[in-house]
């Protein structure tokens, strides 16, 4: 079954340092895509940063510096074999471990300055 869940971020503080960051709690899954729309005022200094806090340990979805570029992004994480050695040119979709926090600095003080659509495989 697939999900599709929409997380906005709005942001306080002054132009070009403004962060803010929101948490959704989601179900056990597999991320397939990402949208990212950014509100129209956003400066091209935008950084965002996804990741699943979960447990054991935390995964790094996607980070994106200087960018205020809607658009489509399919992150993957790279494969080991059972020795813990990477496999070249082999990748899944990232787990999700309870929770997806987006996180964004670098902006202006803007309400919902990005929406990010999230699909996942649960």
């Amino acid at each position: 079954m697939i999900e599709k869940h929409e997380i906005k971020v709005s942001t306080t503080g002054s132009a070009g340092v403004a962060s803010g960051s929101t948490i959704l709690a989601v179900p056990l899954s597999e991320l397939i895509a990402l949208y990212l729309d950014y509100d129209g005022s956003a400066p091209g200094t935008t950084d965002v940063t996804i990741s699943s806090p979960g447990n054991p340990a935390a995964v790094t979805i996607l980070t994106e510096s200087n960018n205020a570029t809607d658009g489509w992004r399919y992150p993957r994480v790279q494969d080991h074999d059972n020795t813990g050695s990477a496999i070249t040119g082999s990748y899944s979709d990232p787990p999700l471990h309870g929770n997806v926090l987006v996180e964004v600095a670098q902006g202006d003080a803007i309400t919902d300055i990005v929406t990010v659509t999230i699909y996942m495989r649960v």
